[in-house]
């Protein structure tokens, strides 16, 4: 039990910090090339990565042991493509936070908890019954409504964001098979190595000057990326992912309050609409979940 409350704990904390994240990415990218806000925030969050252990902040170590130690896998293959993934969530992420509102993108984006859903009953062989495939087509729906295809549609920015999800859900059912023998710090190291190594190879074609004031913008970049990450793996290695589920969306509402008080972006009403079918349905799918858990765990009669 103490375990599951730190796991929910570290996953609510994520939240608020991947909304910081998102928030300084939109604004850096107002004068910077997407690549170039993404690279930013791989660097910083590479540099960091001492600081990542089973006590973090509690000590560094940028020696060549160290960095073994941190890259030690049992999981290479997968951590690379996990690696891979996640440089291109950011990027769809980071091109639809430059087109359009923080809470629309956000929307779009949380459909990813019921593609996890899906991706766990084809891969994972978790069975997945009606009610919960009803709940991730209740949550396409709800994405639709937000893009409102053919209805004054919104920016196609959007559709990044749905990239973003797409590309999400993979690497989050990634992460839970390798944090099985893997450390949360080893995931986090691996999951910036393709944003440092490949981002910095396009950087003579896309940089642009950067001042002082950019360059803390990327600081917060990389300590918020890395940070958020790292309380996201140790929340899934400490409770399980449907215990965990619901509090994910607990980040939209943070989403919707900076975007609201930094960028002065409020949510129209088919949006509200989107989000609660959203919500609504990963907390449903949530909830068939846990009936299901009981079912396979009581004694028979």
């Amino acid at each position: 039990m103490e375990n599951t409350l730190r796991g929910i704990l570290f996953l609510l904390g994520s939240g608020v910090v991947f909304t910081l994240l998102d928030s300084l990415a939109k604004e850096t990218a107002l004068f910077l090339p997407v690549l170039q806000v993404a690279w930013g925030r791989y660097v910083f969050h590479f540099l960091f990565l001492p600081f990542y252990g089973d006590r973090p902040f509690a000590r560094a170590s940028w020696s060549a042991a160290g960095w073994r130690r941190i890259f030690a896998t049992r999981h290479l293959a997968l951590q690379i493509l996990r690696s891979v993934l996640l440089l291109a969530a950011t990027l769809f992420f980071f091109g639809a936070l430059h087109y359009v509102p923080l809470a629309d993108a956000g929307a779009v984006a949380f459909l990813e908890p019921l593609l996890i859903t899906a991706l766990g009953h084809f891969f994972m062989k978790e069975k997945v019954g009606l009610r919960r495939w009803a709940a991730v087509v209740v949550g396409l729906i709800g994405v639709m409504v937000v893009i409102r295809p053919g209805f004054g549609m919104a920016h196609w920015g959007v559709l990044l964001a749905l990239g973003s999800a797409a590309c999400g859900s993979v690497y989050a059912t990634l992460t839970r098979t390798v944090s099985r023998e893997d450390s949360a710090a080893t995931s986090l190291a691996y999951s910036g190595l393709a944003g440092v190594v490949g981002l910095s190879l396009a950087m003579p074609f896309v940089w642009q000057p950067v001042d002082g004031l950019l360059w803390l913008m990327f600081f917060g970049l990389g300590i918020s990326g890395g940070l958020g990450h790292f309380l996201m793996i140790k929340a899934f290695a400490l409770a399980p992912g449907g215990t965990l589920a619901p509090f994910i969306y607990v980040q939209i509402l943070w989403m919707v309050l900076v975007g609201w008080l930094w960028f002065g972006d409020w949510p129209v009403a088919s949006t509200w609409v989107g989000i609660a079918l959203i919500v609504g349905s990963g907390l449903y799918a949530l909830h068939r979940e846990r009936v299901r858990a009981r079912e396979r765990t009581s004694p028979g009669v």
